[in-house]
């Protein structure tokens, strides 16, 4: 019993030997299985860092991407003029139907609409009192142009910012559009308030939003 004990003790410190000696020289490829541990026959600690997967970098991770729409506080340049959006509107129903940015101080607007979720339409213009009491019509003359309806609906009101009139938290709004680029918006408050804007339509490469807002 004893002399078979030897024997197997040779055999693995034989076996230990030749695989050292075969990695040393190469022979042996990398990730190969070498002798298990003593204790419950698991593969080597080397062999176990070895498999061991890499945390991911932040290479790994994709960047966010997507359009930027326009926010209060940025401040945008349409040729000489600088439109600050000092504080705005959002109408919601179902996702952004439009947002509404006072301008205060500008020469060329005194509101900026926003017409899509990602400002991919953007309009500037003023306050109009050319919109007659009651219900907004389907289609409206304005200006010697013939304005239609483009949507209508209630809408929750989110209110941000400076330089704006009172506003309640729900409102039917509706939007028209006519040739030329031309857009009204107008807004029926709960409060009994109303809010018209007639604008027209600028090219977004037009717009260039200045540093200092956010990304």
């Amino acid at each position: 019993m004893i002399l078979e004990l030897t024997v197997g003790a040779g055999l693995v410190a034989a076996a230990t030997y030749a695989f050292r000696a075969l990695k040393r020289s190469g022979e042996l490829e990398d990730g190969a299985e070498g002798p298990l541990d003593a204790k419950d026959g698991a593969p080597s600690a080397a062999k176990r860092t070895a498999e061991t997967p890499k945390a991911a970098s932040a290479a790994d991770v994709p960047a966010r991407r997507g359009p930027r729409g326009l926010r209060v506080g940025d401040v945008l340049l349409y040729g000489d003029d600088e439109l600050w959006l000092a504080g705005g509107f959002e109408v919601w129903e179902e996702g952004v139907v439009c947002r509404a940015f006072a301008t205060p101080g500008s020469a060329r607007a005194s509101w900026v609409l926003q017409l899509d979720a990602h400002a991919d339409e953007v309009a500037r213009g003023r306050v109009t009192d050319a919109v007659p009491e009651g219900a907004v019509p389907a289609e409206l003359p304005v200006g010697g142009l013939r304005l239609r309806l483009r949507q209508r609906g209630e809408a929750r009101i989110r209110k941000e910012g400076d330089g704006l009139p009172f506003a309640s938290e729900k409102a039917d709004y509706v939007l028209l559009r006519g040739p030329g680029g031309k857009h009204l918006l107008v807004l029926d408050f709960d409060s009994g308030d109303r809010l018209s804007v007639l604008a027209d339509a600028v090219g977004r490469e037009l717009l260039e939003l200045l540093p200092g807002g956010d990304d």
